[in-house]
């Protein structure tokens, strides 16, 4: 406990509150752990929609048009390429691998300002920027690029909720390592002070486990199992 508080009395003061900045990376980093859990239950929302919508499929509306052959198509006659179709699988996976590895970047530009190294955090920090941009250009690509609307079935709009999280995480990732990158450079992130660059390798991690959620559903999840639905009937207009 005396060696606590004598590290502690070391530690810079807190500009704002007069507090170690110990004290505060303590309470920031609680408040980043509340904040995931908080992400944490949006996330499983979506993937467990995404699932409930794909074991159920009423009316025999889980996938979009086109998505599989009806009675009346053979192998010679397959749909038109005008008709729509589940979403390529391998966007998910590369937008994913994408993340894991600014993710990484992150962490190690982290490990390397604790050792002393603030320029190579910089650097790493940059080029996690970058590349986290670069994903989020290639999310809303695939958004647009998608062959099928949110009306289109159910598979159609948990695809859409789906990618438009990740959009947010991303947005979210590139904006906080703006900060991350210009408070490295101006000092206010140094190895004493560390603590918010952890922060952000710690959620970036979390983000990487969204992001492999939602490839795994919409790799392994896209024909409902259920061959036989339950049907709720339609209106009559008289």
């Amino acid at each position: 406990m005396a060696r606590a508080s004598q590290a502690e009395s070391k530690m810079p003061l807190s500009p704002t509150t007069g507090e170690p900045m110990s004290t505060i990376a303590r309470r920031s980093i609680g408040a980043l752990w509340a904040f995931i859990v908080m992400d944490v239950s949006g996330t499983l929302a979506l993937i467990i929609s995404y699932s409930y919508l794909w074991a159920l499929n009423v009316n025999d509306a889980w996938a979009p048009p086109g998505a599989k052959l009806d009675a009346a198509q053979t192998d010679e006659t397959l749909p038109k390429a005008s008709d729509v179709t589940f979403a390529p699988e391998w966007p998910f996976w590369a937008i994913f691998a994408g993340v894991v590895v600014a993710t990484i970047f992150m962490w190690f530009g982290y490990k390397r300002l604790v050792a002393g190294h603030k320029g190579e955090t910089i650097a790493a920090a940059t080029f996690s920027l970058l590349l986290s941009g670069a994903l989020l250009a290639a999310q809303v690509v695939q958004i647009i690029s998608f062959e099928f609307k949110t009306s289109q079935g159910a598979y159609a709009s948990a695809v859409y909720a789906l990618t438009a999280s990740n959009v947010v995480h991303l947005t979210l990732v590139c904006f906080l390592l703006i900060g991350i990158v210009n408070r490295t450079r101006m000092g206010l992130i140094n190895p004493v002070v560390a603590y918010q660059a952890r922060m952000m390798s710690i959620w970036m991690t979390w983000i990487s486990i969204a992001f492999l959620l939602g490839a795994v559903c919409t790799t392994l999840m896209l024909e409902s199992p259920n061959t036989d639905p339950a049907v709720f009937g339609t209106f009559n207009v008289s």
